[in-house]
């Protein structure tokens, strides 16, 4: 039902992702011609946006609390790029109201797992919402697309906002402007199998994703092109080891060695993807047990993602001890409506 007022508390819940193969092939230059697909899934670690639109009883008319205090008359002063870019594109956006808008994350931002588009989905959720208007996973996520890449001038890939939007462990692939989720159907004991292989260790770093993409510059080498190609390619063989694997311990294995593949292709594209402390990391932890892994998002800090299988983990474990190591699943569901009131 239409909400006339436009006011009312929402608050979304919008989960993260971890891309396992094919990042990089999710920029428009670079689908819209050769094509493009990611695999990977939205975890359990969410953003939440909440919006509280009341009638005007202040001076100013915003307030957007997030890591700043931002208190203000118009869209147009916010420092905030996103919501001022969300609220000036909005045709819902009610002058005659009060807003004050808070972020909170489960995990730092900056971290390589999408957190930045989790919080244009969830926002641009919680608006729809908040005037009874009902948006499919895909019209938010290409909001969101337009919002962060085109309006905001954003480097960057699509798959972020569609995992936020969507949820779920998925094959996305990318053409002509467009794109298709395939969620990966395979059983649920396989499933767990495979999510019990996985370990996030953090690597106290964080880093801006647009400056690592700003880094990649793809037209201009054909090296970085054939390197594209690869990677694009390990998502079709990632996609057939989950399929075809006749034992869960061979899919593991088989997956470590694409992703450690997939790692080697990626310190071509830019020496701001990795640097001698993650290198470090990730050499650690081959050495006590993992089989394989990559660093999340674009590079230069986040999370290293580790596949060990399970007569190695103690061992790893202890290693790895003095490190932050992250537990998480799959999460099935994108961005949902966790608390509403309408007025």
């Amino acid at each position: 039902m239409k909400n006339a007022k436009n006011q009312g508390i929402i608050i979304t819940q919008t989960p993260l992702r971890i891309s396992l193969f094919g990042g990089g092939s999710d920029l428009p230059e670079h689908f819209n011609v050769s094509g493009g697909s990611v695999l990977g899934m939205a975890i359990n670690k969410y953003v939440y946006v909440t919006i509280n639109s009341l009638e005007r009883l202040q001076d100013k008319k915003i307030k957007l609390s997030y890591s700043k205090l931002e208190i203000v008359d118009s869209p147009l002063e916010l420092n905030h790029q996103i919501v001022k870019n969300i609220l000036i594109d909005t045709p819902f956006f009610n002058n005659d109201s009060f807003i004050d808008i808070h972020s909170y994350s489960d995990l730092p931002s900056s971290s390589g797992l999408g957190s930045s588009s989790s919080f244009t989905v969830g926002m641009l959720n919680a608006l729809y919402y908040l005037n009874g208007v009902f948006k499919t996973p895909k019209f938010i996520a290409k909001n969101a697309i337009t919002i962060e890449r085109v309006k905001m001038k954003e480097k960057g890939g699509w798959q972020d906002q569609i995992f936020a939007s969507y949820g779920g462990f998925n094959k996305i692939s990318f053409f002509n402007n467009s794109f298709n989720v395939e969620p990966i159907a395979i059983p649920l004991e396989k499933k767990i199998y495979l999510k019990k292989s996985f370990f996030l260790i953090f690597t106290n770093l964080t880093r801006s994703s647009s400056e690592i993409q700003n880094s990649i510059k793809i037209s201009k080498s054909i090296d970085k092109k054939q390197c594209l190609k690869m990677l694009h390619s390990f998502v079709e063989e990632g996609y057939n080891i989950l399929y075809n694997s006749k034992k869960n311990k061979e899919m593991i294995y088989e997956l470590a060695n694409l992703l450690h593949k997939s790692w080697e292709i990626k310190q071509n594209l830019s020496d701001k993807i990795s640097n001698p402390h993650i290198n470090n990391l990730y050499e650690l932890g081959l050495k006590n047990g993992a089989l394989g892994g990559k660093l999340c998002g674009a590079g230069g800090g986040g999370f290293l993602l580790f596949i060990v299988p399970q007569e190695n983990q103690v061992k790893f474990l202890e290693k790895f001890s003095k490190y932050h190591i992250l537990n998480f699943d799959i999460e099935d569901s994108g961005s949902k409506i966790l608390y509403s009131k309408l007025y």
